[in-house]
């Protein structure tokens, strides 16, 4: 039997064009992640704890892929200032584990359809002396489940 040689050639280019283009198979899989990660942490705001009030935290969650680097990356989240809070929980559920207190009065005051005064000058608001704040809705923490296919 004689020897059978063989070369291959690997084209760099193509090769880079397949795994970091933003067009490529790589960052087709990551948009299809991407989605479900969003869809997950939308379904995930709405229940247990429900945390929908307006529903402009949820209309927030966004995706976008980036080259970081030389890699396609998929970046989950919301641009939405309390959703830090809404995630990782306040008061004695939150990171500092404590009640939360006014720091220059008597009470604290919000606006509150549940809670609130049913008439007169303080119609709509809820005042407390303090609060133990609210649980976590780990929302996107735990929509990160979703991008496993």
């Amino acid at each position: 039997m004689g020897t059978v040689k063989y070369t291959a050639r690997l084209n760099t280019s193509q090769l880079h064009e397949l795994l970091n283009s933003s067009k490529g198979p790589v960052a087709k899989n990551l948009v299809k992640r991407a989605v479900r990660v969003e869809s997950a942490a939308k379904r995930r705001i709405s229940s247990n704890p429900k945390r929908v009030d307006t529903g402009r935290l949820r209309s927030s969650i966004t995706w976008e892929i980036r080259i970081y680097g030389n890699m396609p990356i998929a970046r989950i989240g919301t641009n939405v200032k309390y959703a830090k809070f809404v995630h990782d929980g306040t008061g004695i559920f939150g990171p500092y584990s404590t009640v939360i207190r006014p720091k220059h009065a008597k009470a604290m005051k919000w606006k509150s359809k549940q809670y609130g005064a049913k008439k007169g000058k303080y119609k709509g608001y809820a005042f407390a002396k303090y609060t133990i704040g609210m649980k976590p809705n780990p929302f996107l923490t735990d929509a990160l489940k979703a991008a496993k296919l």
